[in-house]
């Protein structure tokens, strides 16, 4: 049975960064480091071998096996007629037997033997799920904590990681990251703590499973008797449904504590019970009380460009009123408000172009000069340019106007509006200091295309107005290279 929440879509402008360095790290340290399990195993199991435990432990792992797990006389000598190795290991990685040797009197009467399985156990302990996992009956915080990075296999890994994703992308915008995070290992560290205190096996727990758990307990905190949408999928039955969020509870709850009474696989059931009941606790209390903040325009779904597109809508409204003089003061505060929103630009830029309005115009192009590139920003840009060229433009034909056009017409690479542009600002007398430079960079892209006759005017040009600059040399030098 799998029942997961469908209630919000991706949204790649928040992006859960928490989320997916947790899914990073531990796919890092799966490939990373646990990838050399298989070598460390086969060290351990030679150094067994090499220190002669086998012949010695053998009969005493076969009768506490039978005592422990009370299996047959023809099972337990199917299990000391295992290939040496396999043997060595099933004997070497029963840390409940390793407990049970130790309080033997021979044991503790024979030094080499301690000696020898000092250093067996010593190669068996750099096994990441023996090194960092967590074995409830030996408790360490090492344990607890690293547990939650390491995993059994790859798809006891990209399982986590899945419910990870699904989970951590809402809670992440909902709680934010940091408390986020913070709850994350709370939980993690819970389901771990339950393990130790319900059942002190010797066995080594490794997974995030207790964690994620815990967010799926988080989850339903967080979205209370909010009535949210589920998918679910139950053997050849799967869809969708509606329900308050707190009712999945009992499901999932319910799901964890049947495994765990069937007992027939290798689940930590434990930790998942633990994970969800403190991630649930941590979020549900704090909220009951007032004492946790949840992001509420998230969970109603709010458009978090609703104030945005409001401003937008009044500043149209005045504009088809023709109450340009409000349109103009408000337009400069929306910039303010909202810097780099091509809509607003856009907008605005008609306004300032109808009342040739200096203030305005110049706050709009100081945004869109800065804006990054794309379709509409070049559009807009190159709008700019072939209205510049315009009779009767004379507020966009400004020389400072026409510097920042030609700079960023150079930049998209238009260097026939570049040349328009080149000339514009060339016939108006003021002339800055950096036009040599472009002068030099547009004379080059056009000498490409082999445009010689406007290489030649603005080599003259060049050579008239700034006859010592080093650009004017070098265009000189291009001009013979292109002659034929």
């Amino acid at each position: 049975m799998i029942i997961v929440p469908a209630e919000h879509p991706l949204d790649w402008k928040k992006p859960p960064v928490v989320t997916l360095l947790l899914i990073v790290l531990n796919v890092l340290i799966y490939f990373g480091y646990q990838g050399g399990d298989t070598q460390r195993r086969e060290h351990a199991v030679d150094v067994y071998l090499a220190q002669s435990l086998l012949s010695r432990e053998r009969p005493l792992f076969s009768a506490s096996l039978q005592s422990r797990e009370r299996i047959e006389q023809g099972q337990r000598e199917a299990v000391e007629s295992l290939p040496r190795p396999q043997l060595a290991w099933a004997i070497l990685s029963d840390l409940e037997f390793g407990h049970e040797l130790r309080s033997l009197p021979a044991y503790q009467q024979d030094a080499a033997w301690q000696e020898a399985r000092a250093k067996a156990e010593s190669a068996r302990d750099r096994l990441s799920s023996l090194r960092f996992g967590f074995v409830p009956a030996r408790f360490t915080v090492e344990g607890l904590v690293g547990s939650m990075f390491l995993h059994g296999s790859f798809w006891h890994l990209a399982g986590n990681m899945v419910f990870l994703f699904v989970f951590g992308f809402a809670l992440e915008i909902a709680l934010g990251r940091w408390m986020y995070l913070g709850l994350y290992l709370l939980s993690g560290l819970c389901s771990g703590l339950l393990w130790w205190l319900l059942d002190p096996a010797w066995v080594p727990g490794v997974g995030a499973s207790g964690a994620i758990s815990g967010l799926m307990g988080m989850y339903i905190g967080v979205y209370g008797l909010r009535r949210i949408r589920f998918f679910y999928w139950l053997g050849p039955l799967l869809g969708y449904f509606s329900a308050p969020a707190l009712w999945i509870l009992p499901l999932w709850l319910g799901k964890e504590l049947f495994g765990l009474i069937r007992a027939a696989d290798h689940v930590n059931y434990y930790a998942h019970i633990g994970g969800l009941v403190s991630g649930f606790v941590a979020v549900w209390m704090p909220r009951h009380f007032g004492r946790l903040r949840v992001d509420r325009a998230y969970l109603d779904k709010e458009d978090p460009d609703a104030a945005f597109k409001r401003a937008l809508d009044g500043l149209n409204d005045q504009i088809g009123r023709f109450a340009l003089d409000q349109a103009a003061t408000r337009g400069c505060e929306l910039l303010t408000l909202y810097p780099g929103r091509l809509a607003l630009i856009e907008c605005l830029y008609n306004v300032a172009t109808a009342r040739q309005d200096r203030t305005l115009m110049s706050a709009v192009l100081k945004q869109l000069f800065a804006l990054p590139r794309s379709q509409e920003a070049d559009s807009l840009v190159s709008r700019l340019a072939d209205e510049s060229a315009a009779l009767g433009q004379r507020l966009l034909c400004h020389p400072a106007i026409q510097l920042h056009l030609l700079r960023k017409l150079l930049s998209l690479d238009d260097s026939a509006r570049a040349l328009g542009c080149w000339r514009r600002l060339a016939e108006s007398g003021q002339l800055p200091e950096q036009l040599p430079q472009l002068t030099l960079q547009l004379a080059k892209r056009l000498g490409a295309r082999r445009e010689n006759h406007a290489v030649a005017e603005m080599s003259r040009f060049l050579n008239r107005h700034f006859p010592g600059a080093e650009p004017t040399r070098q265009i000189t030098v291009y001009q013979q290279h292109l002659a034929p």
